[in-house]
């Protein structure tokens, strides 16, 4: 597996685990698929972010790692 996010791409979807689990455990009156969804939409992030791979993004052949400039 080959690293394909980024740092900002990281920090970004951090910030979307922090909403994504406000919404789901603060008691918002949302039903409860809604915040089945959500924790298991976080716990995927979660993941990608620790091990830096996103399956879909392998699909596309899309990278957010920022390449070294040469000189």
């Amino acid at each position: 597996m080959k690293k394909n996010l980024g740092i900002t791409d990281r920090i970004i979807r951090f910030v979307a685990i922090d909403l994504l689990l406000g919404f789901s455990f603060l008691g918002y009156d949302i039903p409860m698929y809604w915040a089945n969804t959500a924790f298991v939409i976080s716990a995927f992030l979660a993941i990608t972010i620790i091990i830096a791979y996103s399956p879909i993004y392998h699909l596309f052949n899309i990278s957010t790692i920022e390449k070294p400039v040469t000189q």
